[in-house]
């Protein structure tokens, strides 16, 4: 007998005791169900993580903010430090071998009037990097450029929230706004940004990224002119050439700046590392989620064993006959074992199909982040077939033993 003759054996038999056959593949239709489910709630977190991440910069930047110090408790080197300020982010640009762009930013709430409207908003002093290092693309008009900090010119972009709650629909590129009694120049007004997380009840309403579009951006040299006393900053984002690079940049920036500083008074913030951190902490959920699919398919294992035990029982002057014409103890083997994997693999199949209706639920009413790619359907529908083959030795090694003699004496 060769492997498709026992193929079509196992499902003989199966179609003959349709019960039994529904019982066996019922554990593995349920634990690969559940494998396909499990990978696709982790792949589709993972994929909102790094979506999230992307649209404020991707994984190559670097956040440097000033370390939160007890002014009770500072040492003489920490007094004398002027913490994070524009000329460490030039000394960074200009140091660091691994550097693609330097972000500083200073921001501060100043009143704004265009007409008859006033209001307190919110001003950034950045560079012409920060639509690159916050993945912030132009709705029309231009960005800053270096001549507009070179020449401290009073120019403005816009977030699409602030331009919608000064100008409404009137056209904003052009016009001039006063910014705490200081006239500037609308040269830009940037996309709007947005992102939700989905998670327990669907889309979340808020979008977490609207402080983006709820900003005036001008040269930070203007800032530093007009509406600070120094050049200290709220923080900077610097990006490395390749994310590769991420760790040795961070290096090289501890080093600019805590030999300028004289201490270590800032804190690195890299997103490689905080995607590390997320998965860690999911570490213990992915242990439950993959506990009740190892579960299922344990359970479905041991059912098979146990019907093939029976089907074998049930089968012993088959098998004496057919020892008995010749074939050996490596055919019974082999036409058992694949009637069990045949068994798990019709189960596997069945089961992708359950996994991908639990996936439309889970992501349709629980309104969680799912992603199903083939690798996943092959993932499960692979432990489908090693549980055929795991749990489908002992019975086919007890055919395989069965003396012909005592299998034709069997009543």
């Amino acid at each position: 007998m060769n492997i498709l003759e026992s193929v079509e054996a196992g499902f003989r038999d199966m179609a003959s005791h349709k019960g039994r056959a529904v019982i066996t593949v019922i554990g593995i239709v349920l634990g690969v169900a559940s494998v396909v489910a499990v990978l696709a709630l982790m792949r589709g977190g993972e994929e909102q993580s790094l979506a999230f991440w992307e649209e404020l910069g991707g994984l190559r930047e670097l956040r440097i903010t000033n370390t939160h110090l007890d002014r009770l408790m500072m040492t003489a080197a920490e007094k004398a430090s002027e913490r994070l300020t524009y000329r460490d982010a030039i000394a960074i640009g200009e140091e660091c071998p691994s550097v693609s762009y330097v972000d500083p930013e200073i921001t501060r709430w100043l009143t704004v009037t265009y007409g008859d409207l006033t209001y307190q908003m919110k001003v950034l002093g950045t560079t012409g990097h920060y639509p690159y290092a916050d993945e912030m693309p132009l709705a029309e008009g231009r960005f800053l450029c270096d001549k507009d900090a070179e020449t401290y010119a009073n120019v403005v972009a816009m977030g699409p929230t602030y331009k919608e709650d000064l100008f409404g629909d009137e056209e904003a590129i052009g016009s001039t706004i006063i910014l705490d009694g200081v006239p500037f120049t609308v040269i830009g007004v940037m996309e709007k940004k947005e992102f939700y997380f989905q998670g327990e009840g669907g889309r979340s309403d808020r979008n977490v990224l609207e402080w983006f579009n709820r900003s005036h951006y001008i040269p930070i040299t203007t800032m530093i002119k007009r509406f600070t006393i120094d050049d200290r900053l709220g923080g900077l984002e610097v990006a490395a050439r390749s994310v590769e690079l991420v760790p040795t940049l961070t290096e090289e920036v501890r080093t600019v700046l805590t030999r300028r500083h004289g201490v270590e008074d800032f804190n690195i913030d890299a997103k490689t590392e905080r995607i590390q951190q997320q998965a860690e902490q999911m570490v213990f959920f992915n242990i439950i989620f993959w506990s009740i699919a190892f579960v299922s398919l344990f359970v479905g294992g041991v059912v098979i064993a146990n019907i093939m035990l029976a089907s074998i029982t049930e089968r012993v002057r088959e098998i004496g006959v057919r020892k008995a014409i010749g074939a050996g103890d490596r055919d019974m083997f082999v036409q058992f074992l694949v009637e069990a994997v045949a068994v798990t693999a019709a189960g596997g199949i069945v089961g992708l199909f359950a996994g991908l209706g639990m996936v439309a639920v889970v992501e349709g009413i629980l309104g969680m982040p799912t992603a199903v790619t083939p690798a996943i359907l092959l993932i499960a529908f692979l432990c489908s077939v090693s549980i055929g083959l795991v749990f489908g030795i002992f019975p086919a090694l007890r055919a395989a033993r069965l003396s012909p003699i005592e299998a034709l004496r069997y009543e």
